[in-house]
């Protein structure tokens, strides 16, 4: 277990002009500090955000591209954060110290974890098969393209354990606190903007920042 990162960019912001700049960033980082070998190596990105970055990386590098499901599991206030992530596989996680601080009930979790179950349904309803993770090479980069609390990484490590034999997070930017959860859950962390200021918010490491939709999403596939 590893973390490589840019120490130029520790705790600045604006590091990135886009996600495609941040997976061609985060490109140059593994080919600097890894030697990958590219006939038996997947990047997997994690949908939305992740899939601009991931595609951007995997053609730098020259890797296939595949998708795996995973998704916060929201605040019923926001459409940001969230208190957990769950997987297209059912693997999931819940964050019981942020559950406590705002005294959700478990009727609400209950509640969230279905919308989040069906938003994963729509998903998996419109992504070509043939980008769904599955059978295939023995290592992989699981991309997104920031880490806030971690969960969201900690749950899609949890899935790709089924296909993966050595599994390496590559993220443009993350809070030293989502590290610390996913650390031993992976074997290595590329992470070109580590911050460890509170308040963190991906956003802040983009110039240019906002929600990828659906559409696309597709599109970066395409």
């Amino acid at each position: 277990m590893f973390v490589i990162q840019d120490e130029k960019y520790y705790n600045k912001f604006g590091v990135f002009r886009d996600r495609i700049d941040a997976g061609n960033k985060l490109a140059n980082l593994i080919l600097k500090n890894l030697d990958v070998d590219k006939d038996k190596t997947d990047v997997v990105a994690i949908p939305a955000g992740g899939v601009p970055v991931a595609s951007a990386m995997a053609k730098k590098i020259g890797l296939k591209l595949k998708v795996l499901l995973v998704s916060k599991i929201l605040f019923p206030w926001t459409t940001e954060a969230g208190f957990g992530a769950l997987s297209m596989f059912s693997d999931f996680e819940l964050n019981e110290d942020a559950i406590r601080y705002y005294n959700i009930s478990e009727e609400v979790v209950d509640v969230q974890i279905k919308k989040t179950r069906e938003k994963i349904a729509k998903r998996l309803k419109i992504i070509p098969k043939k980008f769904l993770i599955g059978e295939g090479n023995k290592v992989t980069f699981i991309v997104d393209d920031g880490l806030a609390s971690g969960y969201t990484m900690l749950v899609a490590l949890k899935s790709a354990r089924r296909f993966y034999d050595k599994i390496y997070v590559a993220v443009p930017t993350a809070s030293s606190h989502a590290i610390d959860l996913i650390i031993k859950n992976c074997d290595g962390i590329f992470c070109i903007n580590l911050r460890d200021i509170y308040p963190y918010a991906v956003a802040d490491a983009y110039l240019e920042w906002h929600d990828i939709s659906d559409e696309e999403m597709l599109e970066f596939l395409k």
